[in-house]
Parts: C-alpha cells; sequence; structure tokens
C-alpha cells in the first residue's frame, strides 16, 4: 500500500510539473483584456493563446456596455479584477487622456525600440496627443470605390482620378442604362462619412486654422456640390440606402459602381452573394485634384492606468500589433489592421485587394474631432445631407444654413 501511495505522488508532482497548468505557471504573469465582442473577438480568444509572455484573458463585451465597463475598470484599485489592456474606439482616445485612464507609452516605446513607422501614418497621428503616444493602432475601414470593371471596360471609361470623374462616370451610367452610382444617401452618418472623405480629400476640415466652424469653405462647398451631383446621378433608391444596402447593390450588378464600405468589401469576393467575383476593381475616393484622405476611424490597443503589469501589457500590445500577428488575422477575418507592410503582402492583397486602396486613404487620412460639441455638428451635417438628397435646394444654401444655424455653438470642447 506505502508502494501505490508513492507511485500516486510521483504522478501528481509529475503532471504539476509537466502538464498544461505547469505550461501556464511557466509564463510570467497574467493580462486581463477589455474588447468589443464579435467573430474577432472569438478568434482572437484563441490567438492570444500563442502569446509567450503572459496567460492572456480577453473579456468581451457587446459594443453597447464596452465603454461603461471600462470606464468602471478604471476606477477600480489593482488587483480587483481591473484590465489591464484596453480596445479603445479612436474616438474616446481623448476622453481617456484626458481624465488620465490610459498611459503614455513614449519611454516604453524607445526602451523596447518599437518602430512605430510599420503604422500607417493617420492613423498614428490619432493616438498622439500633447506630443505623447497612448495607444497603437488597428482594425480600421473606410468608404471606397468598388467598380464592375468589365462595364467600365464596355463604356470605355477609365479608372476615376478625381471626384469630378466619379460624378462624369456615374452621368454616363445614368443617362446611358438609367443605373448610375449606387450610394448611401439615407439620412444618416454614411452619408456624412462620404462628406467628410470627399471634404478631407480636397484639402479642407470642419474647422478653419483658428479652429472656427467653416462649412463654406472653397473644399466644403466643393464636397457639399460632389454630393449633391452623385445623389442626382444615383441608382433609384439610394436615398433609402445605408452601407449594407449600397455594397448589395454594386455586387449584384444594379449599379456598376458604388461607394462602399471597405468592411464589406469581402463579399465581393463570395461567389453565392456575389456576381462580380472576377471583376470587381477598387479605387480610392479622390477629392479636386486627385489627393485622397480616409475619414479616419479605427480602433487602438492602450494601456490602463491602473494596469496590475504595465511593461507586460505594453509587450503584449506590440506583440498584437505586429506585422506577423496582424497578417494572421488579416487572412483569418479580413481584419484591415495598420500595418502598411500588409498592404503589398502577396498573400494578403490576394486575399484582400481592396487593401492598398485602403491604406493609401487612411495614411493620409484625418479623423473627426474628439469634441463632445462635434456630436451636434455632425447631426446638423446629416439633415443638411438628407435635404441636399432629397429636394431641389442648392448644396450652398443649405451650407449657409448650417453655418448660420450652429454660429453658437463653441466647439471649442
Amino acid at each position: 500500500m506505502k508502494r501505490l501511495h508513492q507511485v500516486v505522488l510521483m504522478a501528481i508532482v509529475f503532471a504539476l510539473a509537466f502538464g498544461p497548468a505547469a505550461w501556464a505557471q511557466e509564463k510570467k504573469g497574467s493580462l486581463l483584456v477589455s474588447r468589443w465582442a464579435g467573430p474577432h473577438a472569438d478568434y482572437q480568444k484563441q490567438l492570444v493563446q500563442t502569446y509567450p509572455s503572459a496567460t492572456v484573458r480577453i473579456d468581451d463585451i457587446d459594443y453597447g456596455s464596452l465603454k461603461q465597463k471600462q470606464l468602471t475598470s478604471f476606477q477600480a484599485a489593482k488587483g480587483t479584477g481591473n484590465y489591464d489592456v484596453v480596445w479603445v474606439n479612436s474616438q474616446w482616445m481623448k476622453e481617456y487622456v484626458d481624465a488620465g485612464y490610459i498611459l503614455p507609452i513614449d519611454d516604453m516605446i524607445k526602451s523596447n525600440k518599437l518602430d512605430t513607422s510599420i503604422y500607417a501614418k493617420g492613423m498614428m497621428d490619432g493616438v498622439i496627443f500633447n506630443g505623447k503616444t497612448y495607444g497603437l493602432p488597428t482594425f480600421t475601414q473606410c468608404m471606397i470605390l468598388a467598380y464592375d470593371s468589365e462595364a467600365f471596360a464596355a463604356a470605355k471609361i477609365p479608372v476615376p482620378r478625381t471626384a469630378d470623374d466619379i460624378v462624369a462616370a456615374a452621368k454616363y451610367f445614368k443617362e446611358k442604362n438609367g443605373s448610375g452610382i449606387a450610394l448611401p444617401a439615407k439620412q444618416g452618418g454614411a452619408a456624412a462619412t462620404l462628406y467628410s472623405q470627399l471634404l478631407f480629400s480636397s484639402g479642407g476640415y470642419y474647422f478653419d486654422k483658428a479652429g472656427k466652424l467653416d462649412l463654406l469653405s472653397a473644399p466644403s462647398l466643393y464636397a457639399a456640390s460632389i454630393y449633391d451631383q452623385l445623389v442626382q446621378y444615383s441608382v433609384r433608391g439610394s436615398t433609402a440606402w445605408h452601407h449594407d444596402e449600397t455594397a448589395e447593390a454594386v455586387r449584384t450588378k444594379v449599379a456598376p459602381m458604388g461607394l462602399i464600405m471597405s468592411g464589406l468589401a469581402n463579399q465581393n469576393a463570395d461567389p453565392e452573394k456575389s456576381l462580380i467575383v472576377n471583376t470587381v476593381k477598387y479605387a480610392t475616393i479622390n477629392g479636386k485634384t486627385g489627393d485622397t484622405a480616409a475619414n479616419n476611424a479605427f480602433w487602438v490597443w492602450a494601456i490602463a492606468k491602473n494596469s496590475n503589469d504595465v511593461n507586460q501589457s505594453f509587450k503584449f500590445i506590440s506583440w498584437f500589433t505586429s506585422p506577423a500577428i496582424e497578417k494572421q488575422q488579416t487572412l483569418a477575418n479580413q481584419q484591415i489592421s495598420a500595418i502598411n507592410s500588409l498592404a503589398t503582402d502577396p498573400e494578403v492583397v490576394a486575399k484582400l485587394p481592396y487593401l492598398s486602396v485602403v491604406m493609401k486613404q487612411i495614411s493620409n487620412g484625418k479623423m473627426d474631432p474628439s469634441l463632445k460639441s462635434f456630436q451636434t455638428l455632425k447631426d446638423a451635417l446629416i439633415v443638411g445631407l438628407s435635404q441636399i438628397a432629397t429636394t431641389e435646394t442648392p448644396s450652398a444654401d443649405v451650407m449657409k444654413k448650417l453655418q448660420d444655424q450652429l454660429k453658437t455653438t463653441d466647439f471649442s470642447k
């Protein structure tokens, strides 16, 4: 019996020493990570198991509750189940920075010799506040031009180089066969995003150099005019469409061209959903002179101020946003990262032929201002663009009305 007890004891010791639990203990610590729930989070839960330096657990929360749970965690004491790493919507960054909820990482970037030039400049600019870096960017999308190259070849229309070229192509198809361009002209945020990309691509912004609202600048009036013309030459029904309907119209050949959200472009390669699998091509949405700039919206891996292990958290986010790991995610679920080199990676390009277009726009892109008052401007723009799309009111008159309507709004905070 004594011999049996010794054998059992040795078996337990061996299991503890060499089993899965011991493998986990060999890692130097553990990290709790907050992010938005969904298919990408499900994949990342598996991926983080390969992180060699710590045990990582992802707490994935539905989008509607994500920010509030992060805010609650920021107030918690260390070691009480608080988050170490948070996945932050780029529009929340300034609020988090101003409140001191997340940490600057410049010293860690320097000591770990991380080359931040691997990330798209337009996205890196969005994580820098008062000269300090507060996270590493990832997971972006923007509006792009998708078109049926077969239809363009038959019409002998070259790829549009400017916004006026896009209008001319839309006008041709509208007058030729009654189709035109597909675009999200429903009253909502999609229309505002399209206006902003036309504005940014034409060298403009919502405010002048002094920070004053300037919807009557030449780039703003031009963007509104282009939007007006695009709606005029759009596919019937576009004034009731958001992003999903626009993308569907392009891939089902209802429209030979469309301004779609890049996150929906992968469906063009699905033979069960698309009639343009072999003929779809992509191009940038350019401004008046052929320049292009996205309305940059993305996510950021940041380190919570009360992280239990700041150094390990930095090592994790730099690993998670490294070219190799971002490539794995891109190939697995079409996630578009901030990594410049992936735009020319043959394996990635074969899977995402629109990636180079997105990265060019993102690299030159601008962000909506991180101001609480910006929502007032955005709401007004949404209504104004709807008026442009559905009435005969000249676009310049609508923009003047918006400028007057918002003249007393304080856009400094």
